[in-house]
Formats: structure tokens, sequence, C-alpha cells
């Protein structure tokens, strides 16, 4: 018989869905003083940097194998340079609240590419909630930029797609997870997670600051960095790993699939932006699609949140 979790794991559930829906606010911020290249790179050297030594000085510092070196390298390119380049770039271009109700699709792709990839079985129910989820998504990114702070239609549509390419990224790590993760100490993976995603992102900060330059970061700008370094990048991770521990994945997944409601509401109280009534009826249906894709059995775990 399985002992209860203890009330902690909980607790840690719902400070990670909380931090994971600010992130999209906190981009924001961040986005009136640094380029959304520069905000990823600098997000990650801070994030590896601080979890690397704290690592390296603690009892015990595992040793790294060539091997290795070579997953972490892959899992840090996929699951941050890859998807935080599609994300920021994406949320530069769209308002908070449509980003996170997009980035919330990610077990749709999970779904999806398991069923193409590992050949998982898929109940009727699950496919019923991807195609009224996809019918949300459609909906919503031809709605694109009408909430505040999306910059227009034709930004809102670019940027909706983008924050779409970044699911679909997190979909394809997902299943690639599974051969890179190792049996390994969250605090060990997560180190090289950004280390490695710093080293591979540090390119496409170099192009994007020679094409647009590099602005003087506002006090505003910095408080969304430290936010997305101390809180998103460090502690929620940490909070996430924690909660894993005792609860299992499926219900975690709740949690995090709670991640768009703190963001809308967010973005509602700090950025000021709102739904037009079309995209929230288009958001609503694109989260009970998500819902019932997921309570239909395993539900997917979503390996990127913010």
């Amino acid at each position: 018989m399985h002992s209860r979790p203890p009330a902690s794991a909980y607790a840690a559930a719902v400070g990670m869905t909380v931090a994971f829906g600010l992130s999209f606010v906190a981009t924001k911020y961040a986005l009136r003083g640094f380029e959304p290249l520069l905000i990823a790179l600098l997000r990650f050297s801070l994030a590896g940097g601080i979890l690397w030594v704290v690592w390296r000085f603690r009892r015990g510092a595992e040793r790294v194998s060539r091997g290795e070196l070579g997953r972490l390298a892959a899992l840090g390119f996929i699951s941050l340079t890859v998807y935080f380049s599609f994300e920021n770039l994406g949320i530069a271009r769209t308002s908070a609240s449509e980003a996170a109700i997009l980035i919330a699709t990610i077990p749709l792709f999970v779904v999806i590419l398991n069923a193409f990839t590992l050949h998982e079985r898929n109940s009727a129910r699950q496919w019923a909630g991807i195609v009224i989820s996809f019918a949300g998504i459609a909906a919503l990114v031809l709605l694109g930029g009408g909430a505040a702070g999306g910059g227009g239609n034709g930004g809102g549509l670019t940027g909706n797609l983008l924050v779409l390419a970044a699911s679909l990224s997190a979909g394809v790590y997902s299943i690639l997870a599974r051969r890179l993760l190792v049996s390994r100490p969250a605090l060990f993976v997560t180190t090289f997670q950004n280390l490695f995603g710093a080293l591979f992102m540090l390119p496409l900060a170099l192009i994007e600051a020679a094409l647009v330059g590099v602005r003087q970061p506002t006090p505003q700008a910095l408080g969304g960095l430290l936010f997305l370094t101390a809180v998103c990048s460090i502690t929620a991770y940490l909070l996430l790993n924690y909660a894993f521990r005792f609860i299992p994945a499926s219900r975690v997944a709740v949690f995090i699939n709670l991640t768009p409601i703190v963001a809308v509401a967010g973005a509602y109280v700090l950025l000021g932006e709102r739904f037009t009534p079309g995209q929230a009826a288009a958001a609503v249906v694109v989260v009970a699609g998500v819902w019932l894709t997921n309570s239909g059995g395993g539900a997917a775990r979503s390996p990127s949140a913010g």
C-alpha cells in the first residue's frame, strides 16, 4: 500500500504552477529591455552558473562521462535552446495570455508523436480531445493579436505560430528524453541542461545582437530576467522534481495544466491584457480539449512550461 504524498509535495506542485504561469508575464517585462534570444542566453547562463556552483561544491559530486556529456548537450539544445528560441520570439509578438494557452498544447503533441513514433494506442476520448483542441487552436491563432499586447493581427499571428512551434519542439523533446535522460539526480541534469542551453544559445544571441542591436535594460526588464532565472529556471524545476518524487506524473500533469489559468490571471492583473469574446471562447475550447486528452488514462507529462 502506497503512503499518502506529504503536504509539502502538493505545496511544491502549486508553487511550480504559479512560477511557470507567471513566467509568461516575467518574459513580457524582460522584453522591455532585452531582445528575446538575449533573455534566454542570460537566463540559462545565470541559472546554469548558480546550479553548477551548488552541484560542484556539494559532497559527493558526480563524475561526468564523455557519453553523458553528449546526451546532456542534446537535452539542453532541444529542451532549452530550441524551445525557448521559439517561445521568447513568439511571446515578443503575441500576448502573454495567448502564448500560455498555446503552450498548454504540449501534451497534445506528445500524444500525437507517441502514436506515430512509439506506436502507442490512443483512446477515442484522447483523439476527440486532440481534434477539439486543434479547432480551438486554429481559432486562437487566426484571431491572434487581438488581446492587448499582441502587437496587431499580423504580429499576433506570427507570434502564435512561433509559440506553437515551441510546443511542437517540446513534444519532440519528450520523445527523445526517454533515450537521453539518465538516472541522475535532478540537480545534476538541470545544471548541465542550463549550461548547454546557454552554450548553444550564444551564437544565436550574437546574430540577434548584430542584426537588431542591444538595448539599455530597464529596471522592469532586469526584474523580469531575475524572476525568470531564480524563480522559473531554478526554483520551479526543483519544485517540479520534488513533486515527482511523491506524486504520480499523471497527477502532477493536472497542476501543470493549470499554468495557463495562472498566466492569464497574471497577464490581466499585471499587464492589463484582455481577451476578446472570440479569443476567450477559443481559449476555453483549447483547454477543454487538453483536459479531455489528458483525462483518458496516462496523462502526458509536459517537459517545458516556462
